[in-house]
């Protein structure tokens, strides 16, 4: 008994396949796109609350919600709507920035989504897409979906001319993100984890061709007289 050799069992690590990782990067993409044009779309990226709390303003990267009274003469309803700023609204550099940041996210995500929907067309086998490259962008759009926030520092939140114009509130000084910034938020996380699966995707693929690679130059040997 004490000549046996005492044996442990041992876990093997389950290794994922780089089509797994370009899943995930597909789903995580789509995502983030999804979240980037919600983001985009809504008018309210901030909001500037009424000291007494009774009253929300709203106001987007692009439009910004405005109250407005509908009656038909009996009845009257409080509407608010979304509506792009007038040419009197001073837009500084920082909101110019987040702009421009906003549309090259939608951009670039709406050619990732186009390129995700060719590959599943195709089979990721029939059609391998260069993901070392794709991560990397990707990394670009998670950066550039965070420095929208940067209108969080421009005029839009710090000097807003718009506040109180329909009523007469007094506003907090300091605006507070609202849905829209949220999904910005949540867009970019889902950018940052898309790129890394397409990273983990192009690392995957290069040691599963070493290791086919590797199997053929050893069948060569093997086979030679």
């Amino acid at each position: 008994q004490s000549g046996r050799a005492s044996t442990t069992p041992t876990r093997k690590m389950v290794k994922l396949g780089w089509e797994t990782y370009s899943f995930g990067a597909d789903v995580f993409g789509a995502t983030a796109f999804l979240l980037t044009l919600v983001g985009s779309a809504r008018c309210d990226f901030i909001k500037f609350t009424s000291v007494d709390g009774t009253f929300t303003d709203h106001f987007g990267v692009w439009r910004y919600g405005q109250w407005a009274f509908l009656s038909n003469g009996q009845q009257a309803w409080l509407y608010e709507g979304c509506f792009p700023y007038a040419d009197s609204v001073v837009i500084d550099s920082k909101w110019k920035a987040a702009r421009a940041f906003d549309a090259m996210v939608l951009i670039g995500g709406l050619l990732f989504f186009m390129m995700s929907a060719f590959s599943a067309c195709l089979g990721k086998r029939t059609y391998t897409r260069p993901n070392g490259i794709v991560g990397v962008c990707l990394l670009l759009l998670s950066l550039f979906s965070g420095l929208t926030l940067l209108v969080l520092d421009s005029n839009l939140c710090k000097n807003n001319v718009l506040l109180g114009e329909l009523f007469q509130f007094l506003f907090n000084d300091q605006c507070e993100l609202s849905t829209g910034a949220n999904c910005f938020i949540s867009a970019t996380v889902f950018w940052f984890a898309a790129a890394l699966c397409s990273l983990s995707a192009s690392r995957s693929k290069s040691e599963e061709n070493d290791e086919v690679e590797g199997g053929l130059t050893e069948s060569l040997i093997q086979g030679e007289p």
